[in-house]
Protein backbone atom coordinates (compact mmCIF):
# COMPACT_ATOMS: atom_id res chain seq x y z
CA UNK A 1 0.00 0.00 0.00
CA UNK A 2 1.03 3.62 -0.51
CA UNK A 3 2.95 5.74 1.94
CA UNK A 4 2.70 9.51 2.14
CA UNK A 5 5.68 9.81 -0.23
CA UNK A 6 4.41 7.37 -2.86
CA UNK A 7 1.68 7.75 -5.43
CA UNK A 8 -1.48 8.69 -3.53
CA UNK A 9 -4.02 5.90 -3.23
CA UNK A 10 -7.38 6.43 -4.95
CA UNK A 11 -9.43 3.64 -3.40
CA UNK A 12 -12.94 3.04 -4.69
CA UNK A 13 -14.72 1.53 -1.71
CA UNK A 14 -17.63 -0.83 -2.28
CA UNK A 15 -17.10 -3.35 0.48
CA UNK A 16 -20.46 -2.38 2.02
CA UNK A 17 -22.57 -5.35 2.98
CA UNK A 18 -26.35 -5.69 2.57
CA UNK A 19 -27.73 -2.97 4.86
CA UNK A 20 -25.18 -0.26 4.07
CA UNK A 21 -25.10 -0.98 0.34
CA UNK A 22 -28.88 -1.09 -0.01
CA UNK A 23 -29.29 2.18 1.92
CA UNK A 24 -28.61 4.22 -1.23
CA UNK A 25 -31.96 3.11 -2.69
CA UNK A 26 -35.33 3.77 -1.07
CA UNK A 27 -36.66 0.40 -2.21
CA UNK A 28 -33.63 -1.47 -0.92
CA UNK A 29 -31.94 -4.24 -2.90
CA UNK A 30 -31.98 -7.98 -3.27
CA UNK A 31 -28.74 -9.92 -3.05
CA UNK A 32 -28.80 -10.32 -6.82
CA UNK A 33 -29.16 -6.55 -7.27
CA UNK A 34 -26.26 -5.93 -4.92
CA UNK A 35 -24.03 -8.27 -6.92
CA UNK A 36 -25.08 -6.70 -10.22
CA UNK A 37 -24.46 -3.24 -8.79
CA UNK A 38 -20.97 -4.17 -7.66
CA UNK A 39 -20.22 -5.48 -11.14
CA UNK A 40 -21.36 -2.13 -12.50
CA UNK A 41 -19.07 -0.27 -10.08
CA UNK A 42 -16.17 -2.50 -11.10
CA UNK A 43 -16.80 -1.68 -14.76
CA UNK A 44 -16.75 2.02 -13.86
CA UNK A 45 -13.47 1.53 -11.99
CA UNK A 46 -11.88 -0.04 -15.07
CA UNK A 47 -13.26 2.71 -17.31
CA UNK A 48 -11.77 5.38 -15.06
CA UNK A 49 -8.35 3.72 -15.14
CA UNK A 50 -8.47 3.56 -18.91
CA UNK A 51 -9.30 7.27 -18.98
CA UNK A 52 -6.35 8.20 -16.73
CA UNK A 53 -6.13 9.15 -13.06
CA UNK A 54 -3.38 11.74 -13.09
CA UNK A 55 -0.67 9.60 -11.55
CA UNK A 56 -2.66 8.32 -8.58
CA UNK A 57 -2.59 4.62 -7.78
CA UNK A 58 -6.07 3.11 -8.10
CA UNK A 59 -7.32 0.35 -5.86
CA UNK A 60 -10.53 -1.13 -4.52
CA UNK A 61 -11.98 -1.97 -1.15
CA UNK A 62 -14.29 -4.94 -1.77
CA UNK A 63 -15.93 -7.61 0.36
CA UNK A 64 -15.83 -11.37 -0.10
CA UNK A 65 -19.58 -11.96 0.31
CA UNK A 66 -20.70 -10.02 -2.77
CA UNK A 67 -17.41 -9.28 -4.49
CA UNK A 68 -15.08 -12.28 -4.37
CA UNK A 69 -14.77 -12.49 -8.16
CA UNK A 70 -14.16 -8.75 -8.37
CA UNK A 71 -11.34 -8.99 -5.83
CA UNK A 72 -9.65 -11.65 -7.94
CA UNK A 73 -10.08 -9.65 -11.14
CA UNK A 74 -8.60 -6.50 -9.62
CA UNK A 75 -5.65 -8.50 -8.27
CA UNK A 76 -5.16 -10.00 -11.74
CA UNK A 77 -4.85 -6.45 -13.06
CA UNK A 78 -1.92 -5.95 -10.71
CA UNK A 79 -3.80 -3.42 -8.59
CA UNK A 80 -4.12 -3.40 -4.79
CA UNK A 81 -7.16 -4.99 -3.21
CA UNK A 82 -8.28 -4.21 0.32
CA UNK A 83 -10.84 -6.43 2.03
CA UNK A 84 -12.87 -6.00 5.24
CA UNK A 85 -12.70 -8.37 8.17
CA UNK A 86 -15.46 -6.91 10.36
CA UNK A 87 -19.00 -8.24 10.62
CA UNK A 88 -21.27 -5.53 9.29
CA UNK A 89 -23.53 -3.41 11.51
CA UNK A 90 -22.07 -4.54 14.84
CA UNK A 91 -21.55 -1.96 17.59
CA UNK A 92 -18.55 -3.92 18.91
CA UNK A 93 -15.89 -5.06 16.46
CA UNK A 94 -16.49 -8.71 15.61
CA UNK A 95 -14.77 -10.84 12.99
CA UNK A 96 -16.98 -11.57 9.97
CA UNK A 97 -15.97 -15.22 9.85
CA UNK A 98 -15.16 -15.73 13.51
CA UNK A 99 -11.87 -17.51 14.10
CA UNK A 100 -11.83 -18.50 10.41
CA UNK A 101 -11.05 -14.92 9.34
CA UNK A 102 -7.39 -15.92 8.93
CA UNK A 103 -8.19 -18.59 6.35
CA UNK A 104 -10.43 -16.21 4.42
CA UNK A 105 -7.72 -13.57 4.26
CA UNK A 106 -5.07 -16.07 3.25
CA UNK A 107 -7.29 -17.35 0.44
CA UNK A 108 -7.29 -13.89 -1.16
CA UNK A 109 -4.05 -12.44 0.27
CA UNK A 110 -5.19 -8.84 -0.23
CA UNK A 111 -2.67 -6.03 -0.10
CA UNK A 112 -4.57 -4.68 2.86
CA UNK A 113 -7.15 -5.85 5.41
CA UNK A 114 -9.62 -3.29 6.70
CA UNK A 115 -11.37 -3.27 10.05
CA UNK A 116 -14.13 -0.78 10.81
CA UNK A 117 -14.50 -0.02 14.49
CA UNK A 118 -16.68 2.41 16.44
CA UNK A 119 -14.48 3.48 19.33
CA UNK A 120 -14.47 6.47 21.66
CA UNK A 121 -12.41 7.21 24.75
CA UNK A 122 -15.67 7.45 26.72
CA UNK A 123 -16.81 3.91 25.87
CA UNK A 124 -17.31 1.41 28.67
CA UNK A 125 -13.98 -0.08 29.83
CA UNK A 126 -15.09 -3.67 29.11
CA UNK A 127 -16.15 -2.73 25.58
CA UNK A 128 -12.81 -1.07 24.98
CA UNK A 129 -10.88 -4.07 26.30
CA UNK A 130 -12.82 -6.39 24.01
CA UNK A 131 -12.27 -4.28 20.93
CA UNK A 132 -8.61 -3.57 21.65
CA UNK A 133 -7.91 -7.26 22.23
CA UNK A 134 -9.45 -8.25 18.92
CA UNK A 135 -7.72 -5.44 17.04
CA UNK A 136 -4.35 -6.39 18.53
CA UNK A 137 -4.90 -10.03 17.54
CA UNK A 138 -5.71 -8.93 13.99
CA UNK A 139 -2.79 -6.53 13.74
CA UNK A 140 -0.32 -9.17 14.93
CA UNK A 141 -1.62 -11.71 12.43
CA UNK A 142 -1.44 -9.25 9.54
CA UNK A 143 2.09 -8.18 10.43
CA UNK A 144 3.22 -11.82 10.43
CA UNK A 145 1.73 -12.30 6.94
CA UNK A 146 2.94 -8.96 5.49
CA UNK A 147 -0.62 -7.78 4.89
CA UNK A 148 -1.14 -4.08 5.59
CA UNK A 149 -3.69 -3.06 8.22
CA UNK A 150 -6.21 -0.30 7.46
CA UNK A 151 -8.23 0.73 10.49
CA UNK A 152 -11.42 2.65 9.77
CA UNK A 153 -11.92 4.44 13.07
CA UNK A 154 -15.35 6.00 13.54
CA UNK A 155 -15.70 8.45 16.43
CA UNK A 156 -18.33 10.83 15.01
CA UNK A 157 -18.42 14.48 14.03
CA UNK A 158 -18.03 17.52 16.22
CA UNK A 159 -20.83 20.06 16.48
CA UNK A 160 -20.76 22.57 13.63
CA UNK A 161 -22.69 25.75 12.97
CA UNK A 162 -25.07 26.03 10.05
CA UNK A 163 -23.16 26.48 6.82
CA UNK A 164 -19.89 25.13 8.19
CA UNK A 165 -18.21 22.15 6.59
CA UNK A 166 -18.69 19.23 9.00
CA UNK A 167 -15.61 17.70 10.58
CA UNK A 168 -14.70 14.71 12.65
CA UNK A 169 -14.30 15.35 16.36
CA UNK A 170 -10.52 15.74 16.18
CA UNK A 171 -9.93 15.69 19.95
CA UNK A 172 -11.84 12.42 20.23
CA UNK A 173 -10.20 10.96 17.14
CA UNK A 174 -6.67 11.67 18.36
CA UNK A 175 -7.52 10.42 21.84
CA UNK A 176 -8.97 7.19 20.48
CA UNK A 177 -6.00 6.68 18.17
CA UNK A 178 -3.66 7.11 21.14
CA UNK A 179 -5.53 4.50 23.21
CA UNK A 180 -5.40 2.04 20.32
CA UNK A 181 -1.68 2.66 19.84
CA UNK A 182 -1.01 2.33 23.57
CA UNK A 183 -2.71 -1.08 23.46
CA UNK A 184 -0.06 -2.29 21.00
CA UNK A 185 -2.26 -2.27 17.89
CA UNK A 186 0.02 -1.63 14.91
CA UNK A 187 -1.88 0.28 12.20
CA UNK A 188 -0.43 0.97 8.76
CA UNK A 189 -3.21 3.19 7.46
CA UNK A 190 -5.84 5.09 9.44
CA UNK A 191 -9.07 5.56 7.49
CA UNK A 192 -10.60 8.63 9.10
CA UNK A 193 -13.70 10.76 8.82
CA UNK A 194 -13.42 14.06 6.96
CA UNK A 195 -11.56 16.98 8.52
CA UNK A 196 -12.41 20.61 7.77
CA UNK A 197 -9.05 22.34 8.39
CA UNK A 198 -5.39 21.65 7.64
CA UNK A 199 -4.42 22.41 11.22
CA UNK A 200 -6.76 19.71 12.51
CA UNK A 201 -5.67 17.28 9.79
CA UNK A 202 -2.04 17.84 10.76
CA UNK A 203 -2.88 16.84 14.34
CA UNK A 204 -4.42 13.60 13.13
CA UNK A 205 -1.48 12.83 10.82
CA UNK A 206 0.90 13.56 13.67
CA UNK A 207 -0.94 11.16 15.96
CA UNK A 208 -0.84 8.44 13.28
CA UNK A 209 2.98 8.31 13.32
CA UNK A 210 3.40 8.23 17.11
CA UNK A 211 3.64 4.42 17.12
CA UNK A 212 4.96 3.95 13.57
CA UNK A 213 6.69 6.67 11.51
CA UNK A 214 5.55 4.93 8.31
CA UNK A 215 1.84 5.07 9.17
CA UNK A 216 -0.41 7.25 7.02
CA UNK A 217 -4.01 8.43 6.86
CA UNK A 218 -6.67 8.21 4.17
CA UNK A 219 -9.93 10.12 4.17
CA UNK A 220 -13.34 8.46 3.81
CA UNK A 221 -16.48 9.92 2.26
CA UNK A 222 -19.26 8.92 4.69
CA UNK A 223 -21.81 9.26 1.88
CA UNK A 224 -21.51 13.06 2.15
CA UNK A 225 -22.49 15.51 -0.63
CA UNK A 226 -19.97 16.33 -3.35
CA UNK A 227 -19.08 19.79 -2.02
CA UNK A 228 -18.33 18.43 1.44
CA UNK A 229 -16.31 15.49 0.13
CA UNK A 230 -14.41 17.85 -2.16
CA UNK A 231 -13.41 20.04 0.78
CA UNK A 232 -12.28 17.01 2.78
CA UNK A 233 -10.19 15.86 -0.19
CA UNK A 234 -8.57 19.29 -0.51
CA UNK A 235 -7.63 19.32 3.18
CA UNK A 236 -6.27 15.77 3.17
CA UNK A 237 -4.29 16.27 -0.04
CA UNK A 238 -2.67 19.43 1.30
CA UNK A 239 -1.64 17.78 4.58
CA UNK A 240 1.61 15.78 4.84
CA UNK A 241 0.91 12.35 6.25
CA UNK A 242 -2.25 11.71 4.22
CA UNK A 243 -1.78 9.20 1.43
CA UNK A 244 -5.08 9.33 -0.44
CA UNK A 245 -8.73 8.47 -0.02
CA UNK A 246 -11.11 5.51 0.24
CA UNK A 247 -14.55 6.73 -0.81
CA UNK A 248 -17.66 4.76 -1.71
CA UNK A 249 -21.30 5.83 -1.62
CA UNK A 250 -20.51 9.47 -2.35
CA UNK A 251 -19.18 8.26 -5.71
CA UNK A 252 -21.52 5.44 -6.71
CA UNK A 253 -24.66 5.72 -4.57
CA UNK A 254 -26.88 7.93 -6.73
CA UNK A 255 -25.97 6.33 -10.09
CA UNK A 256 -26.50 2.81 -8.75
CA UNK A 257 -29.94 3.71 -7.38
CA UNK A 258 -30.92 5.48 -10.62
CA UNK A 259 -29.81 2.49 -12.69
CA UNK A 260 -31.75 -0.01 -10.59
CA UNK A 261 -34.84 2.21 -10.75
CA UNK A 262 -34.59 2.45 -14.55
CA UNK A 263 -33.76 6.15 -14.60
CA UNK A 264 -30.28 5.55 -16.05
CA UNK A 265 -29.06 3.13 -18.68
CA UNK A 266 -26.23 0.91 -17.53
CA UNK A 267 -23.69 2.71 -19.72
CA UNK A 268 -24.79 6.06 -18.29
CA UNK A 269 -24.42 4.80 -14.73
CA UNK A 270 -20.95 3.46 -15.47
CA UNK A 271 -19.97 6.80 -17.02
CA UNK A 272 -21.27 8.78 -14.04
CA UNK A 273 -19.44 6.65 -11.50
CA UNK A 274 -16.23 6.68 -13.51
CA UNK A 275 -16.48 10.45 -13.94
CA UNK A 276 -17.02 11.15 -10.23
CA UNK A 277 -14.25 8.76 -9.19
CA UNK A 278 -11.91 10.41 -11.70
CA UNK A 279 -12.91 13.90 -10.51
CA UNK A 280 -12.20 13.00 -6.88
CA UNK A 281 -8.84 11.57 -7.85
CA UNK A 282 -7.78 14.52 -9.98
CA UNK A 283 -8.96 16.95 -7.30
CA UNK A 284 -6.84 15.15 -4.74
CA UNK A 285 -3.84 15.16 -7.04
CA UNK A 286 -4.28 18.84 -7.84
CA UNK A 287 -4.42 19.86 -4.17
CA UNK A 288 -1.59 17.59 -3.10
CA UNK A 289 1.38 19.00 -1.19
CA UNK A 290 4.41 19.28 -3.48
Amino acid sequence: MATADDQPMAVLAFDHRERAFSSVRAAGMTHAEIRRSKELIFDAFVAAIEGGLGGARPGVLIDEEFGASIARRVAALGLPVSMPVERASESVFTFEYGSDYRQHLLEFRPACAKALVHYRTTDAPETKRTQLGRLRELADFLAERSIAFMLELIVGQSDSADGEIPSVDVDELCGSMAEIQDAGVQVDMWKVEGISSREAAARVAGQAVVADPRATCVVLGAGAPNDVVGHWLDVAAATPGFSGFAIGRSIWGAPVAAWLDGRLAREEAVDQIASTYTSCTLRYMGARVG
